[in-house]
């Protein structure tokens, strides 16, 4: 019979190895997170060069921080909790203070749709999917932290309802309400462009193609 694989060590496992001197596992812990990581640290603060440098700053916390992890979460709930806590920081220190004034919208289009990095066929649908990302990404940096957290988490990233409130340590009602919210802020931020778009005969994601004038 085939020899089966080893299956691959649990995050928990490689914590407990690298405490234990085993420094391959956390280049293991950094290989698995580090795009997560940078990604997270894109969304929230909305610069590259800031999000390269909080991802270093993160591997850098990790080592100083590893021995306080006690298990009782899970640890890509605890390391992304050091991710965000690292983000409020950098923008308190760059005064990087954004915040959107409340007010009703409409529901937002699949923002991991929208967001998506999908092969286009021509270089026209290319440069079309590039702005429509870059102008989420504006209207998503513009939100106010608690709203941003979530759309990043379960917009995006993809995190369940239960799983985002066990991260950012709010009940499952807070998650459900301040993202609705915040949909409904990038759905108001976003009405202009989507209509600008429409106007230039481009289709705003998730709404059908308009029908030609009636006799």
């Amino acid at each position: 019979m085939a020899r089966q694989r080893a299956s691959k060590p649990t995050d928990e496992e490689l914590v407990a190895a690298y405490l234990e001197g085993d420094t391959n596992a956390f280049e293991e812990l950094v290989e698995r997170y580090k795009n997560r990581i940078y990604n997270l640290a894109y969304r929230m603060l909305g610069n590259p060069d800031d999000a390269y440098d909080l991802t270093q700053e993160v591997f850098l916390l990790l080592v100083r921080n590893l021995p306080s992890f006690r298990g009782e979460a899970r640890f890509s709930t605890w390391l992304y909790r050091v991710v965000l806590n690292a983000c409020y920081d950098r923008a308190r220190k760059s005064r990087n203070h954004l915040s959107l004034q409340e007010s009703p919208g409409e529901d937002l289009p699949e923002l991991g749709e929208t967001l998506a990095d999908e092969d286009a066929v021509s270089p026209e649908e290319n440069m079309e999917k590039a702005e429509i990302r870059s102008r989420v990404q504006e209207a998503i940096s513009k939100l106010p932290p608690k709203f941003r957290e979530v759309v990043v988490l379960h917009d995006i990233q993809g995190y369940d309802y239960r799983e985002v409130a066990e991260i950012l340590g709010i009940s499952l009602g807070t998650v459900k309400s301040r993202l609705n919210r915040a949909r409904n802020k990038l759905a108001r931020e976003l009405s202009g462009f989507w209509a600008e778009s429409a106007g230039e005969g481009e289709l705003s994601p998730g709404k059908p193609a308009s029908q030609g004038a009636g006799p």
